[in-house]
Parts: C-alpha cells; sequence; structure tokens
C-alpha cells in the first residue's frame, strides 16, 4: 500500500486524518484498491516495499496491475497481482514486473 515508506511523515498524516474524518479507512479505499488498474500506485500488502528502478537507475512507475479472480477469470501466481512498471524517463527501455 502506499504508506510511510511512499509519502512523508505530514502527508501520510494529512492522508489518514482525511480518511478518518470521512469515516474509511485510508489503506483499503484510498490506496489500495482491488482490481485491474491502470497507474496509481502498488500494494505492498505481501511485503515490505520493494524499490523497482529501471536499469537506467530511474525509480520505475506503475503502469498497470492485473489483480487475480476478477473479470476476465485470471489467475496470475497464487491468485495474487502482476504490477508492470515503465521507465518514466524512457520508454524503450524494459518493463520491470512484479508479483505480489
Amino acid at each position: 500500500m502506499l504508506a510511510r515508506s511512499e509519502l512523508s511523515g505530514e502527508l501520510f498524516g494529512e492522508a489518514e486524518a482525511w480518511a478518518g474524518e470521512h469515516g474509511i479507512e485510508y489503506h483499503r479505499t484510498l490506496a489500495c484498491l482491488e482490481g485491474w488498474k491502470a497507474g496509481g500506485w502498488p500494494s505492498w500488502h505481501l511485503t515490505d516495499l520493494v524499490p523497482i528502478d529501471c536499469a537506467c537507475g530511474a525509480k520505475a512507475r506503475l503502469f498497470l496491475t492485473v489483480d487475480s479472480g476478477r473479470d476476465p477469470d485470471l489467475n496470475v501466481g497464487r491468485f495474487g497481482e502482476l504490477r508492470i512498471f515503465t521507465c518514466p524517463v524512457d520508454a524503450s527501455h524494459p518493463l520491470r514486473l512484479n508479483i505480489q
């Protein structure tokens, strides 16, 4: 999930406070929605944050999340998520993959 490791302490606190004021859970509703999605931030629900860097050294950004058990009926790993990362500097650099 997008958490303390990816947000400044102040911004994380503001996000949690806003969610609390609106009666929602920050990590379940705002940062870590289930299903297929384009962009956004990956959840790190099985491991701690794993830096995904391009071979050029740039921090890769999440391009697509493919979630198991959604339409179409697809199973990634053991009912996990396949995340595809791209280089923000040069789109011709190889994709990086991660499974949670």
